[in-house]
């Protein structure tokens, strides 16, 4: 794989994205944790999503792709948030995730040049080297970078979503019907 797609290369794989999926920590948050204890002395983790992002995971769903995450954490929060969004696929606490990948594709009965995939850590790689359009936000960690076709200018948790949604909104003439609710 190469590091940079041609632009005209890059918008024909997104035309064809019918799968987007990405890991949380690191692309769709900036990647910093915090922890405390509640009262009942479960540990409570917290995340901060960008509004952009999150709101882009939205427009892909109601745009007719199906969208969903994999990660290696385990967040309630997490969970509520990307329902609210409609990410379909959620799963947590899995750090099998080629074998994840497989289930979904299966599922949604997708072929791996249908999919998309964001990831920014050593753990992303296997999926990232199975998937049409692979994709690592500018903070990525350099071996990611190295396999991904595509490095956005964002960082992760500060647009990098959002910057892939629009890619491939527009490549499938969805982008316009967005607009058109904002006019």
């Amino acid at each position: 794989m190469t590091a940079k797609l041609a632009a005209k290369t890059l918008r024909a794989k997104a035309a064809k994205i019918r799968l987007f999926l990405c890991d949380v920590d690191g692309v769709l948050t900036g990647g910093t944790i915090y922890h405390f204890v509640d009262t009942t002395g479960e540990l409570v983790e917290f995340k901060g999503m960008n509004a952009q992002d999150s709101i882009a995971l939205a427009w892909m769903a109601e745009s007719g792709l199906t969208t969903g995450v994999i990660s290696g954490r385990l967040s309630k929060g997490t969970q509520a948030r990307l329902q609210m969004l409609k990410v379909k696929h959620i799963y947590q606490h899995r750090l099998d995730k080629a074998a994840v990948l497989e289930a979904i594709m299966a599922e949604e009965k997708v072929g791996s040049e249908h999919v998309a995939y964001m990831g920014d850590d050593l753990p992303d790689l296997a999926v990232m080297s199975r998937v049409a359009l692979a994709i690592a936000p500018s903070n990525a960690r350099p071996e990611v970078k190295a396999a991904a076709h595509w490095v956005t200018k964002a960082r992760g948790g500060q647009g990098a979503v959002r910057e892939c949604a629009e890619v491939i909104l527009k490549s499938r003439k969805a982008w316009d019907h967005i607009l058109a609710r904002y006019r």
